[in-house]
């Protein structure tokens, strides 16, 4: 009598010794293939951008729409003060319009994305801020570059929501400090506490006045204030401030501890702009409007503010917050950097100073030597999208550890082939 049991386990091994014979020749002919150099790889993964008429146009295009189409939170992590990044970013706010707009998050203070947001629709936007960096020098942070605030201005003008706001999720700048003790001031604390504020408000007239002579900024009140002072001004406001006094007292009390910290060259000071970052971001999004749709919001800051995971500084910065947020409300985001191969950077040059203009080459600095094969694979005579996410978990020999930050840390980066330096608002 046939055993059939006897007869299938049979057959099974059979089949288990075919298969693992025609896996092992798979294996050993993959073996055989070399991997895919990481130029081939690049070459794969690299599309043709440019902006036509403030739209995306080439190759790209269908890689950032749809990309864009799919994520909640949009993220451009970039090189500052450039004419360049700002039409591109406008052109993913044309996209992220479509589906709803709600805020664009920007670099700079909660006052100044309030002033900002106060001045959008108004024929007379740029001068009001000149007429505020005038009175209160250095006090404002990246929205007082032209290109910066139009691109602000045309996201909510694209958005066409009446609730669109601009988000300052950043510390106050360094001279803002007359600007917040002004505010506090208006706001008609009790005797104790004016006094102490009046009496602050004349050392920072006293400490800028010395900046102005060779434009150190480390002698502004945001950086030099005395810390009990501070405390002090801080006990006082709890008993006879509002809370908007409190409020705006805790903006200064944020920006002089990063600064400080900054200054002594505690790493923490990092760590603790970061921490306020997501703070600032959290708070918004929290007293954002109710309304049924989940609100869209692009955010804008230097590269490595935007990581997911690990930035180069070694923190876990707003990037990889927004990453983890996105995830836990079972939404997306995407982490676009854009990057220039060489230009014309605009640079601090001081308190009070005009900016000084510096030409650079992107691969020369030590923190962007990592950028040097994507410079040499970038498409001749446009822009280059590179889609990082076509590179993770592939074989292209060792890389360096620069390159594998960003690959893991953004899902697309495009590279500008020449950045020019933006105009500030006079």
């Amino acid at each position: 009598m046939t055993n059939h049991w006897t007869d299938l386990r049979t057959g099974l091994g059979t089949l288990a010794v075919s298969t693992f014979l025609i896996g092992t020749t798979l294996l050993h002919a993959q073996e055989a293939q070399p991997a895919p150099s990481l130029e081939q790889r690049l070459l794969e993964v690299r599309t043709e951008l440019r902006l036509e008429d403030g739209r995306f146009g080439g190759s790209a295009a269908p890689v950032l729409t749809s990309a864009i189409a799919q994520a909640r939170y949009v993220l451009i992590g970039e090189d500052h003060i450039t004419r360049e990044i700002p039409r591109f970013a406008a052109a993913v706010c044309d996209a992220m319009a479509r589906d709803g707009l709600a805020a664009v998050a920007i670099e700079a203070g909660p006052e100044v994305g309030k002033f900002v947001s106060s001045t959008l629709g108004k024929p007379d936007r740029l001068a009001r801020m000149a007429a505020l960096t005038k009175k209160y020098p250095d006090s404002v942070a990246f929205q007082n570059v032209r290109e910066e605030n139009d691109f602000v201005s045309h996201c909510a003008e694209t958005s066409r929501n009446p609730g669109f706001q601009v988000w300052g999720l950043d510390q106050e700048f360094l001279g803002s400090a007359g600007w917040l003790l002004d505010s506090v001031i208006a706001t008609h604390p009790g005797p104790k506490a004016m006094a102490a504020l009046t009496r602050m408000r004349a050392e920072e007239r006293t400490a800028a006045a010395e900046a102005q002579v060779n434009g150190d900024p480390s002698k502004l009140l945001m950086m030099s204030a005395n810390k009990d002072e501070v405390e002090e001004v801080s006990r006082l406001l709890k008993v006879e401030g509002t809370a908007a006094a409190n409020k705006l007292w805790g903006e200064f009390v944020d920006s002089h501890s990063i600064y400080w910290k900054n200054m002594q060259r505690d790493p923490d000071s990092n760590g603790k702009r970061a921490r306020l970052l997501k703070r600032n971001l959290l708070a918004n999004i929290s007293a954002a409007p109710a309304s049924g749709v989940k609100p869209r919001v692009l955010l804008k800051f230097g590269d490595w503010h935007l990581y997911k995971g690990f930035n180069p500084l070694h923190q876990l910065d707003l990037g990889n917050f927004v990453a983890e947020l996105a995830d836990g409300q079972g939404s997306r985001s995407l982490h676009i950097a854009v990057l220039g191969a060489k230009g014309v950077h605009r640079m601090y040059a001081g308190y009070n100073r005009p900016e000084r203009l510096e030409p650079f080459v992107m691969t020369d600095d030590k923190d962007y030597g990592w950028l040097k094969p994507l410079v040499e694979n970038q498409v001749s005579g446009a822009w280059t999208v590179y889609d990082l996410r076509r590179l993770r978990f592939q074989k292209m020999g060792t890389l360096d550890a620069g390159l594998e930050r960003l690959i893991y840390g953004y899902d697309l980066l495009v590279l500008v082939p020449e950045l020019t330096p933006a105009e500030m608002v006079q």
